[in-house]
């Protein structure tokens, strides 16, 4: 065998060359194999676009699915436990300090409660033009409202044609807290007296919080000075935390009836206590809330049904969402009325009331109680004058009513 001049046989390097050459030849197919497979690949970018279009209509489905659920369980909600609250109007409220409550109220009162000191106005301007005056409140409103707000009871004030004008209000008294000087302040009434406080609630008609122009009077005291033919009572607000309940229902009839016994010829109106809207109450003021409301109203009604002189006027029959709430935009606080819901309130009173002759028949059917009435009133004559701080006291006009201090 020959050795070639590197000294390796002829037959190696025969064999080693075609070894290369194969090697070489399988390296370029297999590179050529590579690259067909990268070239073959999908871009991953549309995989992934594909991916979140796909989340994003899932989500929206998720999220439509329960706007609906949740609209749909609140409406059936809501009515479910009108109905059960209105059969049960003795519902447990919630347990806070009367004296907290009364202090909360306040504060979120600032805001229609003027200069914010309690005060006696006498109005004496003109009748309105119109009885019916217009106001920005949606159409079919109160048709909505009064299916869902209506309360079978004798002694619920029904409407009546026509309506009356402000004379009707000359010779009337209109008592309460700041939701009555919002009324007083921006429904546009031109007659009656006010005797009206921020705060103000079922416990304080005996408190010298009422500011004259002769110093600071009670309630009680602010009635002692002028037979009124009519009263309207707005109470309640400011005993949503009253506990317990079953001494609100004793507490406010003696109300009532202190009144009746100061103004025997008196028709007493009283004004349901307004639904607030929950979702704008203040945190730490969660006893006001409808449920309480309700259970309040409840107990007024009971008073009104027990004494044949008092009559209710149920203001939710307006006010009231369909599903026992307040209306969204009627108040920014979620208690105090926007001038245009007080404007409506007052074409309500306008068109809820009880004629001279119903109630001139009612004081024939308790001829005891009046002839009694009269003859305690005629021998407390003396005494009736508002009696200021310093202990002078001044009788008022019969036909001027009461003038402002504040």
């Amino acid at each position: 065998m020959e050795k070639t001049d590197s000294g390796r046989p002829d037959e190696v390097l025969e064999n080693k060359t075609p070894s290369r050459k194969k090697t070489a030849s399988g390296s370029g197919s297999n590179s050529r194999s590579r690259k067909k497979r990268r070239g073959g690949k999908a871009d991953p970018g549309r995989y992934l676009i594909a991916r979140l279009l796909g989340l994003v209509c899932l989500v929206l489905v998720v999220f439509e699915g329960n706007v609906i659920y949740r609209l749909f369980s609140h409406r059936v909600g809501t009515s479910v436990e009108i109905m059960n609250t209105a059969s049960n109007p003795q519902t447990e409220g919630l347990l806070t300090d009367s004296a907290a409550a009364d202090t909360a109220v306040s504060t979120q009162e600032d805001s229609l409660a003027g200069s914010g000191s309690s005060s006696v106005v006498a109005l004496a301007g003109g009748d309105l033009a119109e009885a019916d005056q217009e106001s920005d409140i949606p159409s079919g409103l109160f048709e909505e409202s009064t299916s869902s707000e209506s309360i079978d009871s004798a002694k619920v004030v029904k409407p009546r044609s026509p309506s009356v004008d402000d004379s009707y209000f000359n010779n009337a008294v209109f008592i309460g807290d700041s939701r009555m000087e919002g009324f007083r302040n921006s429904s546009g009434i031109t007659q009656g007296t006010f005797l009206t406080g921020v705060g103000l609630a079922v416990n304080d008609m005996d408190k010298q919080i009422i500011s004259t122009a002769d110093g600071n009077v009670s309630v009680y005291q602010g009635l002692s000075g002028h037979q009124y033919d009519k009263i309207y009572l707005m109470l309640g607000a400011n005993d949503l935390g009253y506990y317990p309940w079953d001494d609100f229902l004793p507490v406010f009839r003696s109300v009532l009836q202190q009144f009746h016994e100061l103004q025997p010829n008196a028709i007493i109106y009283v004004c349901s206590v307004i639904y607030v809207d929950e979702t704008k109450i203040a945190p730490g003021f969660e006893y006001d809330n409808n449920d309480n409301v309700r259970t309040i109203n409840g107990y007024i009604l009971e008073a009104c049904e027990e004494l044949w002189y008092a009559w209710y006027l149920n203001l939710n029959e307006i006010f009231s969402d369909g599903y026992g709430e307040l209306i969204s935009d009627a108040s920014s606080d979620g208690i105090h009325l926007y001038a245009n819901y007080l404007a409506m309130m007052l074409d309500y009173l306008k068109t809820h009331y009880i004629t001279d002759e119903e109630f001139a028949q009612e004081m024939a059917n308790h001829p005891d109680d009046i002839a009694n009435l009269v003859s305690e009133t005629d021998a407390g004559e003396e005494d009736d004058s508002f009696i200021g701080d310093d202990g002078s006291g001044t009788d008022d006009d019969a036909s001027d009513g009461v003038v402002s201090a504040s």
